[in-house]
């Protein structure tokens, strides 16, 4: 610093020479004043160590790093007996875990729809970029997409003839293919749309219901697991397909 004062005060005394005593100073034009501002800056600059880089330049704060304390031969010891003790609890962990992933909190389709008197059951699933029901009607998947259609079983098991109204309880059913991103179902009002079916089931009467969703054609060239899970009544159960 006390070096940069000594430089200053020499550029002061020359520029003061150089003046003269009773001439007046020269008019500089515009870019000859700029000249000497930059000239001036980066001098500054060049000196000064607190100076940073730029006009704005910020850098991120560093913290200092406090010299880490020696271990004493007791610590040492307890950090043994702390790192043992972790090694056993993770490899209990890990067995613990693995058990756990074994268990299963999925409802089977019939306890997850809840429709008394009414078995459902997943029966297999096919792909086709398009689904057609009669001469009619038909849907169409989106180009580079095909339909994964889920085919359903509706049983009456009891003696008496119930009323299924699942459009009131509007369910929405997730579907994930190979461990994928699940995609929802698409609601539709074919007849049998298991998500929108309304109608009466007799006594015994079996009624073919199916599930529609839509997905990348590559995703449904090779499946090989698929996993559904339930939102309705603003709860979410994984449905066991088994």
């Amino acid at each position: 610093m006390k070096k940069f004062i000594k430089k200053g005060t020499v550029l002061v005394a020359a520029a003061l020479l150089l003046t003269g005593c009773g001439d007046k100073m020269a008019v500089l034009t515009e870019s000859e004043e700029a000249v000497i501002v930059n000239y001036s800056a980066g001098t500054l600059a060049k000196h000064n160590s607190y100076q940073q880089e730029g006009m704005m330049a910020v850098y991120p704060r560093e913290e200092e790093e406090e010299p880490a304390e020696e271990p004493t031969p007791d610590t040492e010891e307890k950090e043994g007996q702390q790192g043992q003790g972790t090694e056993d609890g993770g490899e209990k962990g890990q067995e613990e875990a693995g058990e756990g992933q074994g268990a299963s909190n999925a409802l089977n389709m019939t306890e997850a729809i809840a429709v008394p008197g009414i078995e459902f059951s997943y029966k297999d699933y096919s792909t086709s970029d398009t689904y057609r029901q009669g001469e009619y009607f038909s849907l169409d998947a989106k180009e580079g997409n095909v339909f994964v259609i889920l085919n359903v079983n509706m049983v009456n098991t009891g003696q008496e003839a119930v009323a299924c109204d699942l459009l009131a309880r509007q369910p929405i059913f997730t579907l994930k293919i190979n461990e994928g991103s699940g995609v929802k179902n698409e609601i539709t009002m074919l007849e049998n749309d298991l998500s929108t079916y309304i109608g009466t089931v007799e006594p015994g009467q079996t009624v073919a219901g199916i599930l529609l969703f839509e997905v990348p054609e590559e995703t449904a060239e090779g499946i090989s697991s698929l996993k559904l899970t339930l939102q309705m009544n603003e709860t979410t159960t994984e449905i066991n397909m088994g």
